[in-house]
């Protein structure tokens, strides 16, 4: 894979990298973090620029940030009011929405500015800044500053893991694992919460 990727123009990388990011917003299943440590890691054997690379993956993010944000503003309580209506509606009903937006507005400045440091929750939590319509300006400067240092992080690991294949080797392998345990524990703590809640 990596032989294949450095093989492509560099122009097609930092488009695939804007792409890349955007479709993560809006799909958070989409794990475009995997592929912003890749080339990061190829760009630390010297096949790509590093600021190039950052400059997509924060470009594409934002893009992608600010797409939902105006989705939920605009569209936000027509798309909830339909959800609750389908079976989705068992899953996520409209009390637990509405307390999910009350909390929203009151500490919704930290949750913005740790948006990208919540893997999974990035796409919900910009829709629901949308619905209760958090000031513009102020989410979108949030917004960069959380996009910026993650990105910053992904590529500063990358870049300097790349330097040798062994330790780029062990360091995917722990990634992969670590990231997997966190999901396992984050789901069995959820699980547990849910169920003695219903038993209540």
């Amino acid at each position: 894979m990596f032989e294949w990727l450095t093989g492509r123009a560099p122009i097609l990388v930092y488009l695939f990298l804007v792409f890349n990011s955007c479709f993560e917003s809006l799909f958070p299943p989409y794990p475009s973090d995997a592929f912003v440590l890749v080339f990061a890691f190829l760009a630390g054997q010297g096949h790509f620029n590093p600021y190039l690379l950052y400059l997509s993956a924060v470009l594409g993010a934002l893009t992608g940030i600010m797409i939902l944000y105006h989705v939920g503003k605009t569209r936000g309580d027509a798309l909830v009011g339909f959800l609750t209506k389908t079976f989705l509606g068992r899953i996520f009903p409209l009390k637990m929405i509405e307390k999910a937006k009350t909390s929203f507005v009151k500490r919704g400045d930290l949750i913005v500015l740790l948006n990208r440091f919540l893997p999974g929750m990035r796409a919900p939590l910009c829709f629901a800044a949308g619905i209760v319509k958090i000031n513009e300006k102020r989410f979108f400067w949030y917004s960069l500053i959380s996009v910026l240092v993650w990105n910053f992080f992904l590529i500063m690991v990358g870049f300097y893991v790349g330097s040798t294949w062994h330790d780029a080797a062990n360091f995917l392998k722990n990634y992969n694992i670590i990231i997997t345990l966190i999901l396992i524990a984050f789901l069995t703590i959820f699980t547990i919460v849910y169920f003695r809640k219903r038993k209540r």
